[in-house]
């Protein structure tokens, strides 16, 4: 299986290396530009060496050892990847606005981004890309990147053969690329009548648009009250994005948020403006490890200042902000300045001599509780309430990770259903018409479910009927998330895949409670 990704033409940032960015400093990067010992050993090498180098790999080769000796987020970015970081960091890419898989040697579109180039000519889930300015592509043993460089190349308009799906015709298309926005809030819904979900997925240039655009909508038409603010998986970003959206959840003016502090930068305090737009009672701030700075950012202040409950297993830890610097070649660094500390003077990085253990948070499922491993304390501001740096937010009630998502077998069952549900809705075996009311009632039919056990059985794995039958439940729960998704998009999928989410659960309980903070916890520690 090859899943094409989110969407055609987009290349995301490396998740491993999630950045919290605090800006972009060309005048000091020229300021600092000049030769010194390393251009004088590489124009030694260039001129007298004995066989021919390519300097710009020296160069390259020399930058890298130099950060390699730093932290883990102080990297060179090659010229070649500056435009999809950015891109990806601005919330945009470019593209013809479509997510697809790669099934059988073919394109298969699974959604249209709505007023993209690809929504504009009617293109539609299950239509698939045959040929590219009269080039065949389907059926040709392509790779994806060169499908996908074939569509992000110079020209502006693009000739298509597309066979439709519903005429089962192909049809001559011709189509444009552009910006397409990458949306860092694709999720949000009314959890019940008076509490709503946000997700936010990583902390863009316009995410605190984007939720806020999703809050006045849950506020003006659908009667929120109490908010539940998914970051579990969320890397990190823009820090005045998180500020900003911490302003809005913290109603007071001049409270701090969040405040860095390096040895060439001073401490700069970020506070809260006192100018919240929209009233929200009870919050709920969701996390995992793999949650990280932005992340952490947010869910520390709500900690510091018992705003809320944060519920779900210790973040990344990663507490370290960057600065990025253009080179003159095209390419940039992203040099770590500075820490950044929680309102109550946290700093909660984790330690990195040992890299392969920092960037495996997998090794913390086993041994991840919610004792703390250091014993420097501190306090929270409003209920005096002890908490701990050392490596990471730990959240106020802790849900372990369930042994079906620690056993690898279940793992590659699970990254086979996607492309195996959508080829069964494209192919007409399960139904496509499922309509929204009846979301909730739908339940995978069981020869669709047999279907699967047989066709994992047949790949000649360690899949047999009784290690299936053992996961019946998350298999079909997995099913249904997918059919969903493709139907009715990702919003009203992440619905019926919280059916059952025990951190999810804990937020609702708590939102939904009439007792304080504080009683709460105290009833969650009896």
């Amino acid at each position: 299986m090859m899943i094409m990704g989110m969407v055609l033409g987009y290349k995301m940032n490396d998740a491993d290396n999630p950045p919290l960015i605090q800006g972009i400093n060309s005048e000091e990067s020229a300021a600092l530009t000049g030769s010194g010992r390393v251009e004088e050993i590489i124009r030694f090498v260039d001129s007298r060496y004995v066989d021919e180098v390519d300097d710009q790999d020296l160069v390259e080769s020399a930058i890298t050892t130099v950060l390699d000796q730093l932290d883990p987020h102080s990297v060179y970015i090659a010229p070649e990847y500056m435009k999809s970081i950015n891109d990806s960091m601005e919330g945009r890419f470019k593209g013809i606005g479509i997510e697809s898989y790669f099934i059988d040697d073919t394109v298969n579109i699974i959604s249209v981004i709505k007023d993209s180039p690809a929504d504009k000519v009617g293109l539609q889930t299950f239509d698939q890309i045959i040929a590219i300015n009269d080039s065949l592509v389907a059926g040709k043993g392509l790779q994806f990147s060169e499908i996908s460089e074939m569509l992000r190349s110079v020209e502006t308009d693009k000739e298509l053969i597309v066979k439709k799906h519903n005429s089962r015709t192909d049809e001559r298309i011709t189509i444009n690329i552009d910006d397409i926005p990458l949306k860092s809030v694709e999720v949000a819904y009314m959890v019940n009548e008076s509490t709503g979900l946000i997700k936010i997925e990583r902390f863009s240039s316009k995410t605190y648009t984007e939720f806020m655009e999703a809050l006045e909508d849950m506020v003006e038409n659908r009667n929120l009250q109490n908010l539940i603010i998914d970051l579990r998986d969320n890397p990190g970003g823009y820090l005045p994005e998180t500020t900003n959206i911490l302003s809005q959840l913290i109603r007071e003016k001049d409270k701090l948020l969040v405040y860095t502090e390096g040895k060439a930068n001073d401490r700069v305090d970020y506070k809260t403006t006192g100018k919240s737009f929209f009233k929200v009672d009870r919050i709920a701030v969701l996390i995992n490890e793999n949650s990280a700075s932005g992340s952490e950012i947010l869910a520390g202040a709500i900690q510091d200042w018992d705003r809320g409950l944060v519920v779900g297993r210790r973040t990344f830890g990663k507490g370290l902000v960057q600065e990025q610097y253009p080179l003159s070649n095209g390419g940039a660094i992203r040099l770590t300045v500075a820490r950044y500390y929680t309102p109550t003077g946290r700093s909660i990085q984790q330690p990195y001599d040992n890299l392969q253990e920092y960037h495996d948070v997998s090794r913390r499922y086993l041994t991840d509780t919610t004792e703390v491993a250091d014993s420097l304390k501190f306090y929270t501001k409003m209920l005096n309430r002890e908490v701990h740096a050392s490596g990471g937010i730990y959240p106020d009630v802790y849900v372990p990770i369930s042994d079906a998502d620690q056993d690898p077998g279940l793992v590659d069952i699970m990254n086979r259903i996607p492309e195996w549900t959508f080829k069964k809705l494209r192919d007409g075996e399960v139904s496509n018409d499922i309509l929204l009311d009846d979301i909730d009632n739908w339940k995978v039919p069981e020869e669709i479910l047999l279907d699967f056990k047989d066709y994992m059985v047949g790949l000649g794995n360690q899949s047999d009927q009784g290690y299936l039958k053992f996961y019946e439940d998350d298999i079909k729960k997995a099913i249904k998330f997918n059919v969903i998704r493709v139907i009715h998009g990702d919003s009203q999928a992440n619905r019926v895949e919280s059916k059952g989410d025990k951190t999810m659960d804990e937020a609702i309980r708590y939102v939904s409670s009439e007792v304080t903070l504080e009683k709460y916890l105290e009833s969650n520690a009896n």
